[in-house]
């Protein structure tokens, strides 16, 4: 099972993944497969040499395009509408349809990658990821025990699906005021798809067990939130792998191809 990613204006780029042998995996490249070709975002493109005051400028000509074209939506009193933005992304999305919730989907995007460089300045964290307009199935039983926090250059998984927080964001945010609706365990297979192109992460084993102890300090201040036990596989813990790079050699044209074209199944 071949996945192409075509990337560029004009599909100049080609990265070529083989998905792993497992049902989860041919469930994916099976619904990918049927899957038409529109996409929420072609531009998310992370961590390619941008500087934080591109992407500071970027967010801030969306957060005043929302207030102009919408101005009921936040207080024109209001001197932290960033804020609220965040805060209340949820709830705006939920309710949004048309040019509003495209822009949302922007400002999410957009904060989120300003948070990640501020995050890691020293480190390699690039990545692209794309959503389909695809409602998604339940995810299989056997998908629970492959989620990892640890990421692998040139791993491929499946894009989170659902709008809100998952587990392990939640954790590396340290985040534990945060809402009990925002946490947003996994629970669909969509179509959709998260390409690390960064540095490997936790995969030494004594980094990977110091990692395990500190996320189950962290859950024990919001257990209560999620109502699960530490250790159960409905925790989906960090990112569903489905396949791996093959020419990896061809990572150094990215940079010059941030776009998602369209995509193959072979």
């Amino acid at each position: 099972m071949l996945l192409d990613i075509h990337l560029g204006n004009n599909a100049e780029l080609t990265l070529t993944y083989k998905l792993y042998d497992n049902g989860v995996s041919e469930l994916f490249y099976n619904r990918i497969s049927e899957q038409e070709n529109i996409v929420v975002s072609r531009t998310q493109f992370y961590n390619f040499s941008e500087s934080e005051n591109d992407v500071k400028t970027k967010l801030d000509k969306i957060v005043e395009q929302i207030k102009s074209t919408y101005p009921d939506l936040l207080d024109n009193d209001s001197t932290d509408n960033l804020n609220t933005l965040h805060i209340n992304f949820p709830k705006y999305h939920k309710n949004a349809t048309g040019k509003l919730k495209e822009l949302l989907q922007d400002f999410n995007y957009t904060i989120h990658h300003l948070e990640n460089l501020q995050l890691n300045k020293n480190r390699n964290t690039k990545r692209f990821l794309f959503a389909c307009e695809d409602g998604g199935v339940d995810l299989p039983v056997e998908a629970y025990n492959l989620f990892t926090p640890q990421k692998k250059f040139g791993e491929l998984y499946m894009n989170y699906p659902h709008v809100g927080k998952h587990l392990f964001e939640v954790f590396l945010d340290n985040d534990i005021n945060v809402p009990a609706d925002q946490i947003q365990l996994t629970s669909k297979m969509c179509n959709g798809v998260y390409a690390w192109l960064g540095d490997n992460s936790y995969q030494e084993p004594s980094a990977y067990s110091q990692l395990q102890i500190q996320m189950m300090m962290f859950y024990n201040h919001i257990k209560n939130k999620v109502g699960l036990e530490w250790g159960d596989p409905k925790l989906t813990i960090g990112y569903l792998p489905i396949g791996m790079l093959i020419n990896k050699q061809d990572v150094e044209h990215v940079a010059h191809n941030k776009y998602v074209h369209s995509w193959s199944c072979r």
